[in-house]
């Protein structure tokens, strides 16, 4: 059964982290940085491209974005409080 049909709002958690990723990378890497960040992640480009369009990120990659990024987990998650765990320069 898929999580959607467990949690209807799981949907739009999901497209919301989406979208922060890509604000994240666009801030760090720039409009054409989404091979670099997959290279820093050790992931191929090819999956970079599908969290930014909603597929689910397994956690040990999520972990890295975070460790790469200095995002907040919380404002991943829904948006709320600062962008950031780490000043960025």
């Amino acid at each position: 059964m898929p999580s959607e049909e467990l949690d209807p709002g799981w949907g739009e958690i999901k497209s919301g982290m989406s979208e922060r990723l890509r604000e994240i990378r666009l801030e760090l890497y720039g409009e054409h940085g989404g091979p670099m960040l997959a290279l820093a992640l050790d992931v191929p480009f090819r999956d970079w491209s599908r969290y930014e369009n909603g597929a689910t990120m397994p956690a040990q990659v999520l972990l890295r974005f975070l460790e790469a990024t200095g995002a907040s987990p919380g404002w991943l998650l829904n948006g709320e409080g600062p962008r950031y765990s780490t000043p960025q320069d």
